[in-house]
């Protein structure tokens, strides 16, 4: 199997693709932005500063700007995302952020790198990219550029007080989706703070955490004998496919099927409550 790229596309300026290959390479070459990948599958060898390295699967490897680099693929296969990172972004972060007293692009630890953060920020990015929800392309943006960016962060930076507002407050909103910029605001710190310390702190962005809590409430109100359409609606969901694909993620199970595990769909969901209920049903 040649080198192939099953994907490539663009989002914003940030390029992202997903390579198989087996039996091929990379030849040295350079690019103008920051190149970060993530292997999936098998074990790449790279070259990068007269040194050769394994690149194994669960591993990261991040390139600066101008780094010559090259890529060697053998014959079990290797899969891998990579994210080109225009160096503009990181450079506007740095200095809106303060993190260094220089107007040039940050210079990243580069190589082969165990982060286990960086590898999951990497494929989180590359699969939100491709969606057409543009806060969570933001915050998947930031948390990919806080990532990278940890180095350069100051230690005792807290925000634990604002991590508490912005608890409380999208608890109390769980039938709209929050804007980041409103998240901000309400704390009082910058999106790429408030999204990195609450992720640090809650194990989750701000914008995953509320959909956890929406869909808590939806199982609540599954257990209360709420169809599950009327579920969706209560909760905000108008697209039933986005309500039905994230229970399912969560639970393991459709909404419907969920109900009817727990016993408590033997009177809900009667064929005389009409064809359109039939079909949303076999969605399920």
């Amino acid at each position: 199997m040649p080198l192939q790229s099953s994907e490539w596309f663009s989002n914003k300026g940030v390029e992202c693709s997903r390579v198989m290959a087996k039996n091929d390479a990379f030849p040295r070459h350079l690019h103008d932005e920051y190149v970060i990948s993530a292997n999936l599958r098998g074990t790449e060898e790279i070259w990068m500063d007269g040194k050769y390295a394994q690149v194994g699967a669960g591993q990261v490897t991040v390139y600066n700007p101008a780094t010559v680099q090259s890529s060697l693929f053998g014959n079990d296969g290797v899969e891998f995302v990579s994210i080109h990172l225009p160096q503009s972004i990181l450079k506007d972060l740095v200095v809106r952020q303060n993190l260094r007293n220089s107007n040039q692009p940050p210079t990243l630890k580069e190589g082969v790198l165990g982060n286990r953060l960086l590898f999951n920020a990497i494929r989180r990015f590359a699969h939100k990219a491709k969606a057409e929800d543009a806060e969570d392309q933001e915050q998947e943006l930031l948390l990919l550029c806080g990532a990278l960016l940890e180095d350069f962060v100051p230690r005792d930076s807290n925000g634990d007080q604002a991590v508490r507002q912005v608890k409380c407050y999208l608890a109390e909103n769980l039938t709209i989706k929050p804007q980041l910029d409103t998240l901000a605001l309400l704390c009082g710190l910058s999106k790429y703070y408030l999204i990195r310390r609450f992720t640090q702190l809650i194990g989750m962005p701000p914008l995953q955490y509320h959909m956890q809590l929406r869909l808590q409430r939806a199982r609540d109100l599954l257990r209360d004998n709420v169809h599950p359409l009327d579920a969706a609606l209560a909760l905000g969901f108008y697209d039933q496919s986005h309500f039905i694909n994230s229970f399912r993620r969560m639970m393991g199970v459709t909404p419907y099927h969920y109900v009817h595990q727990l016993n408590l769909g033997s009177n809900k969901f009667p064929i005389t409550r009409g064809n359109h209920i039939k079909r949303e049903i076999a969605k399920y």
